[in-house]
């Protein structure tokens, strides 16, 4: 069988550099599970992935340096291994010459090459209409209030960015499938110790809460089955397809 495109870039490596390329490659898919932990739990960034990608290589802080330094390989030819796996398109590297700190990036041809070397299966692309795993959670969040709705407070605001009606005619990428709608409350006055006053005053009060559109409910009806495939450590209820269905 012909020896894949990765493969090949793998096994032109001698041991000092693919030590170099899989150590790095160790750090990237820690930096990645790490802002995934992070979206899960609500915390979700825009920021580049050039930016939070970024693997240094000679700082105090560097997740590699300890580990090639226990292998033998952290020394004066640290510069030309780098420069080698830069050349042959596996990282990218960068110098701050006001600190003296190197920094890489792995390239998708350098995680390639790393899982063809090692065996390592491809991580499986989500196909172009799902939703990363921080916004299905999101639908989930509205999904499990039923009919009642999710209040605006409790849904992340990079979410309500991505989600929310009318959004995706300002934000590239964006899902017209929540909507927010108001109820609005009276309720009476009432003074620091908590009686009302008398005669009583009253007052009201806007309560805002997302709800699926039209759109929003037929995609998580739709791949609801497929999300489960593709997220299976996320439980999601099931829905109606239609609103007028939902008990309650």
């Amino acid at each position: 069988m012909a020896m894949s495109k990765a493969q090949h870039a793998w096994t032109e490596l001698n041991i000092r550099q693919q030590t170099y390329l899989r150590l790095l490659y160790d750090a990237d898919q820690a930096l990645e599970q790490e802002r995934q932990d992070l979206a899960a739990r609500g915390h979700w960034s825009s920021t580049p992935a050039r930016v939070w990608r970024r693997i240094e290589i000679n700082s105090r802080y560097s997740p590699v340096w300890g580990r090639l330094s226990a292998a033998g390989f952290y020394d004066c030819g640290t510069g030309s291994t780098l420069a080698a796996l830069t050349t042959r398109g596996l990282i990218e590297t960068a110098t701050d010459h006001a600190s003296g700190v190197v920094s890489a990036w792995m390239t998708r041809p350098g995680r390639a090459a790393v899982r063809a070397g090692l065996g390592i299966a491809p991580v499986a692309r989500k196909p172009k209409w799902a939703l990363s795993e921080w916004m299905w959670r999101a639908m989930i969040k509205v999904a499990e209030t039923g009919q009642e709705g999710l209040l605006t407070s409790q849904l992340w605001t990079m979410a309500q960015l991505h989600l929310t009606k009318g959004q995706e005619d300002m934000r590239r990428g964006a899902r017209p499938y929540l909507d927010v709608r108001v109820t609005y409350v009276r309720y009476v006055h009432r003074d620091f110790s908590g009686k009302p006053y008398d005669p009583p005053s009253y007052g009201t009060k806007d309560i805002r809460r997302f709800h699926f559109t039209e759109e929003g409910r037929a995609h998580y009806v739709e791949h609801l089955a497929a999300y489960r495939d593709l997220y299976p450590d996320i439980a999601a209820p099931e829905i109606p397809a239609s609103e007028s269905k939902q008990p309650g």
